[in-house]
């Protein structure tokens, strides 16, 4: 990692996504049991969890990140274990059917092969099992998808690996999940060609 990804995104990165903090709060209060939480970062979704969850395991690729995330496992004081460790979502060091939940918040813009990804997070939820998530994705509007698109290769640059025109929805239908609730609109307070989200869950 370079100096700009190791120390410098990652709080630009933390102070652009507070707008989305109180949704994803109340859509991560839906996971319980044995929870796995893919892209952890900076820790900022672990105060979030409710008493329905038995342990929380954390990955993250980018070290320099969970240095801040533990922070924030002593700043939450669960009652619940809570392991981090730098790990790459598309090779998930769990056996099949290990966990009750699986969290994805703001990281399949950045994973590269997501569709690895979205197998494994499947793979790995018991039958049932539900995936939490809150992602931004590519606009169905025409000409906002016209400049997502035109302008997506330099955003990619400079925020280290992130698209904004990826079909995340159609991603996790592909490989297998079944939506138990989704909402899909454009947030108010997010430039157009980021606003695009998709909130909900989905089930093994």
């Amino acid at each position: 990692m370079s100096f700009y990804e190791d120390k410098i995104f990652p709080f630009f990165m933390e102070y652009a996504t507070r707008v989305f903090r109180r949704e994803i709060a109340e859509l991560i209060g839906s996971a319980e049991g044995r929870v796995l939480e893919i892209g952890a970062g900076t820790g900022a979704n672990l105060g979030y969890y409710s008493p329905g969850v038995t342990e929380v395991v954390g990955i993250e690729p980018v070290a320099a990140m969970l240095e801040k995330a533990h922070l924030m496992v002593q700043k939450a004081a669960h009652d619940f274990p809570v392991k981090l460790q730098v790990g790459d979502a598309r090779d998930l060091p769990f056996e099949d059917d290990s966990f009750d939940s699986v969290v994805a918040c703001l990281v399949f813009c950045t994973i590269p092969d997501p569709e690895l990804a979205a197998a494994e997070m499947r793979r790995v939820l018991k039958p049932g099992g539900k995936l939490v998530f809150y992602e931004h994705v590519a606009s169905a509007r025409p000409k906002v998808h016209t400049w997502q698109k035109r302008v997506n290769p330099v955003w990619r640059k400079l925020a280290c690996g992130c698209e904004i025109t990826r079909d995340t929805r159609q991603l996790f239908e592909s490989v297998g999940f079944r939506y138990e609730s989704i909402k899909n609109f454009e947030h108010p307070k997010v430039p157009p060609l980021m606003a695009p989200i998709i909130a909900g869950v989905a089930v093994k």
